[in-house]
């Protein structure tokens, strides 16, 4: 029986594991490796700190999988081996005839001790608790570097805030600024989006400082390399993000940490039974660091296992395309975009939006069940 072994039960891993499954049934003997208990809803996070979600509600265990013929173990991956084919975990060495890597990246310290950070579950029940005894004053969402996963995130928490506050009866003693290294929201998008995203920030009385380059926090407050400063009483801000250790460490390693793979497979180029993807990979090939990219790309490799065994291509082509429900708390937008262009280094992404308004909080909502009912119950 050929034995397929996939690290890590985020967004990428998960599809990956069930699509394995499903396409090559009693063929395969499918592991899922994950340090965790439960696979989370990620896009909830800001829901569980603003009161919307409890954490057991955007979480199933991973256990769950055994239901569906996937083996699960709970342990840490250690090492990478795959020379002999081999990965080292906590619960000891485990082999392979394919290897799924969806480690995710690695979530480095807060340069800001005082900072929240709403988008783990652990972040998000911190920033619940402040928010309960905040009694208004300057709120600043910020990013600490150029990476991190999901572009929208600062954007739409910043939105969600400036709804608690007006749900909290403070809106008016408190402001509420955003600042990005980019010169305007989503710049990468292009201006339609990034247009659109400014437009709702306005019609909030969200402040936009763009080109903030920090250089230094201090308690209550942060300044930029050009000499501006922000002063705040809460700070919400992305921590920095690395290429995953056990990756960089390990002979899939490229140049800069991430791992090279073949931009038509997701293969490694050195090792043709081993594929990359999600935020272990997508910031080297100029993909952006959203589940929606990992889910594509999970479907798409099991699709190309598949090939390798049947001879023939039964899955899925993959989708380059990320697409984002940004919940504002009292508004949504849903822009999407096409990275053809990008994947094949010919070019910039083509995006758009598809629809604007509160309703669209509602496909969000719906779209949380779905992937529970699919996936993982």
């Amino acid at each position: 029986m050929i034995k397929v072994l996939v690290l890590g039960g985020g967004s990428g891993g998960l599809v990956a594991a069930n699509k394995v499954k499903r396409l090559l049934g009693n063929e395969v003997q499918v592991t899922l490796v994950d340090k965790n208990t439960h696979h989370e809803f990620m896009p909830a996070y800001p829901w569980v700190a603003f009161g919307m979600r409890e954490p057991d509600q955007i979480r199933r265990p991973l256990a769950n999988l055994e239901k569906r013929g996937i083996q699960y173990l709970q342990a840490t991956v250690e090492a990478l081996d795959p020379e002999r084919n081999r990965v080292k975990t906590t619960a000891g060495e485990h082999t392979y005839d394919y290897l799924i890597v969806s480690l995710g990246a690695e979530a480095l310290p807060s340069p800001a001790q005082d900072s929240y950070a709403p988008w783990s579950l652990e972040g998000a029940l911190k920033l619940r608790e402040a928010l309960r005894s905040f009694k208004g004053g300057r709120v600043v969402v910020g990013v600490s570097s150029p990476y991190y996963p999901c572009p929208p995130a600062p954007y739409e928490v910043a939105g969600q805030v400036e709804f608690a506050l007006k749900v909290k009866g403070i809106r008016k003693k408190s402001t509420v600024e955003v600042f990005h290294l980019n010169p305007a929201p989503l710049a990468g998008m292009g201006p339609v989006i990034s247009g659109k995203v400014m437009e709702i920030l306005k019609a909030k009385n969200i402040a936009f400082h763009g080109e903030f380059e920090p250089m230094a926090f201090e308690p209550g407050k942060v300044k930029a390399k050009d000499g501006r400063e922000l002063a705040y009483d809460l700070l919400i801000l992305t921590p920095p993000f690395a290429p995953n250790r056990v990756v960089r460490e390990s002979p899939l390693a490229g140049p800069n940490g991430f791992p090279e793979v073949d931009r038509a497979t997701f293969r490694s180029p050195s090792f043709p039974n081993v594929f990359l993807i999600g935020d272990t990979v997508n910031p080297a090939l100029m993909l952006p660091p959203a589940g929606v990219v990992a889910h594509f790309q999970g479907e798409y490799v099991a699709g190309v296992i598949a090939s390798d065994l049947k001879g023939a291509y039964i899955g899925e082509p993959f989708n380059p395309v990320a697409m984002c429900i940004m919940d504002f708390g009292d508004n949504a937008l849903l822009p999407q975009c096409a990275f053809d262009q990008v994947l094949a280094g010919t070019g910039m992404p083509s995006c758009g939006v598809m629809a604007v308004g509160k309703w669209v909080r509602v496909t969000k909502m719906l779209f949380e069940g779905f992937w529970f009912a699919t996936l993982i119950e």
